[in-house]
């Protein structure tokens, strides 16, 4: 494990997917019908520490600590039941996931960027993140949608109330979004990119086949 692996920050990431592997835990003890569910968004958790773990890629602690954060609100609302026992859950979870989405969206822009030396300025990253938020929850909608209508819901009941909870979800993620592009644009604007980009990678050979 590299000393990045070690940062204070990462600790509150680690602290959340402990937080996942209890749910799993109660899972086990309390609704076994829930167990294969916890175990795939427990892996689901994982795979940005493996991601980086064999690649050596190291993205900011919060990134690691909003996936957790993200899995953990979604595993807790169906074996805690938190999706029924809390009315705005789903817009809880609706918003912390807009937000890795967008930061996912930010990382995908800035290596693309890099390896096909696009040269994007800070604005249009910006303004790409919001749609990549925004574009990803578009289709979250109909994969709910479809939930619903043929399958009769997910294990914690119907997905979409009615009009309003969708149009609410959306309207959060929008949100989210946004907050994440002008925070990104900022964060370029200050710090620029390949100061960013070279932080994430300086660890890794992973890259060397594009020159990086």
């Amino acid at each position: 494990m590299t000393s990045r692996f070690r940062s204070p920050g990462m600790y509150l990431a680690y602290l959340l997917q402990a937080a996942i592997a209890f749910n799993v835990l109660l899972a086990v003890i309390f609704k076994p019908q829930d167990v294969l569910i916890g175990l795939s968004l427990f892996l689901i958790a994982l795979l940005i520490y493996v991601f980086s773990w064999k690649t050596k890629i190291m993205f900011p602690w919060f990134v690691y600590a909003l996936v957790s954060l993200a899995v953990l609100i979604h595993i807790s609302g169906y074996i805690q039941g938190r999706y029924l026992a809390f009315v705005n859950w789903d817009v809880l979870a609706h918003t912390v996931s807009g937000t890795i989405v967008a930061l996912i969206g930010f990382l995908v822009i800035l290596f693309c960027d890099k390896i096909k030396n696009y040269k994007l300025d800070a604005a249009f990253i910006g303004i790409f993140i919001v749609f990549f938020g925004c574009v990803f929850e578009y289709f979250w909608e109909i994969w709910e949608f479809c939930i619903d209508t043929f399958l009769g819901g997910s294990a914690a009941g119907l997905m979409q109330a009615d009009n309003a909870d969708t149009m609410t979800d959306m309207i959060f993620v929008l949100i989210a979004s946004l907050i994440v592009g002008i925070g990104c644009y900022y964060y370029l604007k200050h710090y620029g990119k390949e100061t960013i980009f070279q932080n994430m990678v300086k660890d890794s050979t992973y890259l060397k086949k594009f020159n990086l």
